[in-house]
């Protein structure tokens, strides 16, 4: 499978993933590592063209819960680096993923978040991107993804 149509596959997974639930997409990362920025860079750039889908949760995501939760969503997708062995350059991951997959800086604090989320009707996804000097390309064709499923479901509401 060419890796274009790997990461077609992925976002077609993300859609039946937010089939019809009211979602918020919240970047993570640390931007004043290169290689960690991702998730950051994302939510800034989906901020500015749907505010209401995108949260910039910087590197202690934990300190948005209550605004994600005032947000009265039922799917949080959270992206953020993941360190994986497997081929392909980005995972769709549920949060008990984490540790099976790879780290994150942030892997323990995101699945006390989902549990946490979880109490109050929340489901969490996990978008993982490998750290490569690639992943900014990664990062672009995802939110270029990420746009036409906000599209679509602007749509149909």
């Amino acid at each position: 499978m060419t890796p274009y149509k790997k990461f077609k596959n992925q976002i077609s997974k993300i859609k039946s993933i937010v089939n019809g639930t009211n979602f918020l997409i919240a970047g993570v990362g640390n931007e004043l590592k290169e290689i960690d920025r991702i998730g950051v860079e994302l939510a800034r750039k989906g901020e500015k063209i749907y505010p209401d889908r995108f949260i910039d949760c910087g590197v202690a995501p934990e300190n948005y819960l209550h605004e994600i939760i005032g947000r009265k969503i039922e799917t949080l997708i959270i992206v953020d680096v993941v360190y994986f062995e497997n081929e392909g350059d980005m995972k769709i991951l549920m949060p008990g993923e984490l540790a099976l997959q790879g780290i994150s800086t942030h892997s323990l604090s995101l699945n006390f978040m989902a549990e946490y989320l979880a109490n109050w009707g929340i489901k969490t996804v996990i978008i993982g991107i490998k750290p490569t000097p690639k992943n900014k390309e990664v990062g672009e064709k995802l939110l270029s993804g990420l746009y036409e499923l906000i599209a679509a479901e602007t749509r149909t509401s």
